[in-house]
């Protein structure tokens, strides 16, 4: 049991590469309970995957339903904690069949807004903002 009178640090997008990378290393290091978000709590397909690699530590995990683009959901993800690594963005390497860079910059850029939005709100002592290899992609075709 993870102790209540930890600080509470909000890791977003845990079921992706860099945000479980960055989860899994607070999970260890044990001075934080860490919440994490992920679009769907329920989606297996999602979950299972970080599940395996995170082994114990992942009942120490406390899963929270967030989306980019629902500023509600990103704000009551944010709500009671100390610290935020945003880490989730949409990426595309060419798989998603995008009509155009708008489905990509769109949520990343409000999703990036509401982040900043709620830990001013809630007064986050500090936040963290990864970036990918998706800023540096010059267009679609």
């Amino acid at each position: 049991m993870v102790e209540q009178s930890l600080p509470v640090v909000l890791i977003t997008g845990v079921s992706g590469y860099i945000g479980s990378a960055v989860c899994y290393d607070f999970l260890k290091d044990k001075s934080f309970r860490v919440r994490g978000t992920v679009r769907d709590t329920q989606n297996a397909a999602k979950i299972q995957p970080i599940k395996d690699a995170f082994g114990a530590d992942f009942a120490n995990l406390e899963l929270i339903t967030a989306d980019l683009l629902d500023e509600a959901s990103i704000d009551r993800a944010i709500q009671g904690a100390d610290f935020v690594v945003h880490t989730a963005s949409p990426c595309d390497m060419g798989g998603n069949n995008l009509k155009n860079e708008d489905e990509v910059r769109i949520p990343a850029v409000n999703g990036t807004m509401a982040v900043m939005r709620a830990c001013e709100k809630h007064r986050v002592k500090r936040m963290v903002i990864t970036s990918s290899v998706g800023a540096i992609s010059l267009g679609y075709k």
